[in-house]
């Protein structure tokens, strides 16, 4: 299960007598309040062997699922820092290790992109992934991060069309709607946002620096006309914005801390209580 990054100063303030197992498990809960790294997962087999490839940004931090087989690593790039026993061990590529069963694992990735592959016995070649890892792993409430980014996309596209039907429209009229440009206009520079491909939909308003709850991200709408704040932050209704209407203006407040480089989202059902009135 991989996780964003967090810094060393937060990790830092374990209390030291605390059990190794209860900081991971307490740090776990800390990284799922973050937005989750861009990190890759390749799937392969051999004859009686699954091997799973993970491919990490820079400085992202990695908690892993307990194993519940012995397997072998092969660290084929970069360095990451982990646990072994009760110490931290930094390992630098290249590397190979055998690996007990029961470990949960933390680690960081230090300056250089991480290509960390784990390789198990697969001894009746089965290539399902789910039940491969129903096999190899303790399978966390909130998933596996090589599934749970997914699914977390899932809900949030299942929950858009459960808007449209609340709503009463079909996405063909949403896109008519969403295709007005005349009412356009660029967001003011001092607002601290970027249009970039998003994971959700075309695209996304990035933030470009952290905001602290209730702050001020930025407008929606001034004197009449849709910012890119009010053209392409994408639904979801687990969202980190809120609007506000001001005067005949909107503006979107953060709803929680927001990290930098995270995707900003709006609670579409919100956005229509603030410009129309409708409840949905």
């Amino acid at each position: 299960m991989q996780l964003a990054a967090i810094t060393e100063q937060k990790a830092a303030t374990f209390d030291v007598a605390v059990p190794l197992r209860e900081k991971v498990e307490r740090l776990q809960e800390e990284l799922l309040k973050m937005p989750q790294a861009d990190v890759q997962y390749l799937h392969s087999f051999e004859p009686g062997k699954y091997i799973r490839t993970m491919i990490a940004p820079p400085w992202t931090v990695i908690v892993g699922a307990e194993h519940k087989t012995p397997y072998k690593v092969r660290l084929e790039k970069g360095t990451i820092a982990v646990n072994i026993d009760e110490e931290i061990h930094t390992l630098t590529a290249p590397l190979e290790m055998d690996v007990p069963a029961g470990i949960k694992r933390v680690g960081q990735v230090f300056d250089e992109e991480l290509v960390w592959v784990d390789i198990y016995e697969n001894p009746d070649d089965c290539t399902d992934i789910a039940t491969i890892e129903e096999r190899l792993y303790v399978i966390p409430e909130c998933g596996l991060m090589s599934n749970r980014v997914p699914k977390q996309l899932e809900e949030v596209k299942d929950d858009y069309q459960l808007f449209l039907s609340q709503l009463g429209i079909t996405q063909v009229e949403m896109d008519k709607i969403a295709s007005i440009t005349d009412d356009l206009m660029d967001m003011p520079i001092e607002y601290a946002t970027e249009l970039r491909p998003s994971k959700i939909d075309g695209k996304g308003l990035f933030a470009t620096r952290s905001f602290k709850m209730w702050e001020v991200v930025c407008p929606c709408r001034l004197d009449g006309k849709r910012t890119p704040g009010g053209r392409f932050v994408n639904h979801s209704h687990k969202n980190n914005l809120m609007p506000v209407k001001i005067g005949d203006d909107i503006y979107a407040l953060a709803s929680r801390d927001i990290y930098e480089n995270e995707e900003l989202s709006l609670n579409y059902r919100d956005m229509m209580s603030v410009n129309f009135g409708i409840r949905l």
